[in-house]
């Protein structure tokens, strides 16, 4: 998650392309299993964050990901991908109070070469062999 301002620099009209600054990340746990056979990865996040004011809705930043399970504060919650904009809405059923809370989110993904997320490489040895190796871009 990148955290911005959420107004387009020239008006003052929300900017779908950016995070507001309601929830701030403070801390990441991730858990990644990578099968290299198949080019895909399971995974797991927890997201220590900070919550500026009550809210049911959370943005996150979230690319070519299968959602499999999402909870804040250990409750269920609903989510959405935006492919266009590359984001996740989380919802919660109740609204966060300004404080700490805690988002779970479990997935499933492929290692691609787009060179962004979790992704494959190759590299040329010394011995002239192809070497793959896996590779993590976050923001």
């Amino acid at each position: 998650m990148t955290v911005s301002t959420d107004r387009a620099p020239e008006t003052d009209a929300p900017d779908p392309y950016r995070l507001g600054k309601g929830v701030i990340p403070k801390r990441y746990d991730v858990e990644l299993t990578p099968d290299l056979d198949a080019a895909t990865f399971a995974g797991r996040v927890t997201i220590a964050i900070n919550v500026a004011g009550p809210t049911t809705s959370i943005v996150l930043n979230a690319i070519e990901l299968n959602i499999l399970a999402t909870t804040v504060d250990g409750a269920d919650a609903t989510w959405s991908l935006d492919e266009a904009t590359e984001r996740m809405t989380i919802t919660t059923v109740a609204p966060l109070a300004a404080g700490t809370s805690s988002i779970e989110i479990e997935f499933t993904g492929i290692l691609n070469d787009k060179l962004r997320g979790f992704y494959r490489s190759t590299f040329v040895d010394r011995g002239g062999q192809d070497v793959q190796l896996n590779r993590i871009e976050h923001d």
